[in-house]
């Protein structure tokens, strides 16, 4: 719901300052920018919803080993993940883009500089994902929100806003890895916190 709902405000301001900067070519280019990145975070978003039942179950069922061993898993899987969607996003990138605009065109050329920017999102993505999710599963609606909160709008907000200020329009594509990277620490800090609370490590 959080998600949803900061998407038509982050949407808004993203077209502003690309029109402001790049004019009609860089909202297009931030379009396929922002539809790439539903695809490459797909696959965390799937695994993380796939696992939440696992969690409940064990954390209902009081089986604490069986939650620590399912926690272990899960990170290695996001770590192992996040770096090949990284590593798939940037050799990728090419293909990604002229799927949307074909090669050559003034917004290929921008969508695919800006690409190369955003990509570093992913590997902080699957963390904020599935802290969420997992939080979720744990009835820690605070922190699920929190988290959910954090990624989409609020550290994004502050990027768009504090960013193209200082680096034009290369701050506008930094947003995301920005707030990625905030969230990060922001969910790092709640899985070390409240492990013990909650007996997944």
């Amino acid at each position: 719901m959080v998600t949803n709902l900061s998407n038509a405000v982050v949407t808004f301001i993203y077209n502003l300052l690309m029109l402001r900067f790049l004019g009609e070519d860089g909202v297009a280019a931030i379009t396929i920018v922002l539809y790439s990145q539903f695809l490459l975070t797909a696959l965390h978003m799937g695994f993380s919803m796939g696992v939440s039942p696992v969690v409940s179950f064990n954390y209902g069922a009081g089986n604490w080993s069986r939650l620590r061993r399912v926690f272990r898993y899960c990170v290695l899987f996001i770590a192992l993940a996040s770096g090949l969607v990284f590593a798939a996003a940037l050799s990728l990138a090419g293909f990604i883009v002229g799927v949307f605009s074909p090669e050559g065109t003034v917004v290929y050329d921008i969508a695919l500089s800006g690409f190369f920017l955003f990509s570093p999102s992913f590997l902080f993505a699957g963390v904020n994902i599935f802290t969420s999710s997992l939080f979720t599963a744990l009835s820690d609606g605070f922190r699920s929100a929190a988290v959910s909160f954090a990624r989409p709008f609020g550290f994004l907000l502050v990027g768009l806003l504090l960013l193209p200020l200082f680096l034009d329009v290369n701050g506008v594509w930094l947003a995301v890895p920005f707030a990625e990277l905030l969230c990060c620490g922001l969910s790092l800090l709640f899985l070390l916190r409240n492990r013990e609370k909650y007996h997944y490590a």
